[in-house]
């Protein structure tokens, strides 16, 4: 049996109540498309997904002043950039967009076992998760300098299959306009460029304490459902 491995991170109440919602409606036959549950969805989405891969794990890891405002300027910027892919997007999409797009998000959500909490999620071949399995290992003993370099190897590569589950995908799904298309093409650009930046000056700086807590957490976020 062949296992596959996630990228996740628990959603919200507040997101899960409001995708669910959203899914049962459209898939129950819903005759009107909702642009503002849409709009509603995705910003959430967005927000807590910057939470989940910057602020939190730069707050666990207790970094400085300036890599922490760093890493805010770069989560504005792709809030910002996404705000207006979806701001501009969510308003044109008709019906059977969104039931497409409803149909999507019930494809990147997950329940654990105990039906307690639901994931949002994104699946990464055993490659890429052997990756960050070496730099959590390369970090525990004590091999600071190849754990740095394997870590920002490893989400680089994370963040190319993240930006194609969460952007790309379903964009390419809705069967956009070239204008909605060439908007999504500068926000999924802008977001990599941000992204990239922060993991180029913040993961070589890190401090010993800083690197565990770092490939911990984000080794932490691989899952199997």
């Amino acid at each position: 049996m062949t296992t596959t491995t996630y990228v996740a991170f628990p959603s919200s109440e507040t997101l899960h109540r409001t995708t669910d919602g959203f899914i049962r409606r459209m898939n129950g036959g819903s005759r009107k498309a909702e642009p503002e549950t849409v709009e509603t969805i995705m910003k959430t989405f967005v927000e807590e997904a910057l939470g989940t891969f910057f602020l939190k794990p730069a707050a666990m890891a207790g970094l400085g002043s300036g890599q922490t405002r760093l890493i805010r300027m770069a989560c504005d910027t792709i809030a910002k950039a996404t705000g207006l892919v979806v701001g501009r997007s969510a308003r044109k999409m008709d019906l059977e967009q969104n039931q497409a797009a409803a149909r999507y998000m019930d494809d990147i959500r997950f329940q654990s076992e105990d039906g307690g909490t639901w994931y949002v999620a994104f699946p990464i071949d055993e490659a890429l998760a052997e990756k960050g399995r070496q730099a959590r290992r390369l970090a525990d003993e004590g091999r600071e300098a190849e754990a740095r370099d394997a870590l920002v190897a490893y989400l680089r590569e994370m963040t190319e299959v993240a930006l194609d589950w969460y952007f790309e995908k379903p964009v390419a799904l809705l069967h956009f306009g070239p204008i909605l298309r060439k908007v999504a093409a500068v926000g999924i650009d802008t977001t990599r460029r941000a992204s990239f930046g922060v993991i180029g000056k913040v993961i070589p700086k890190l401090e010993r304490q800083q690197l565990l807590h770092s490939v911990h957490y984000y080794c932490g976020m691989q899952m199997t459902f």
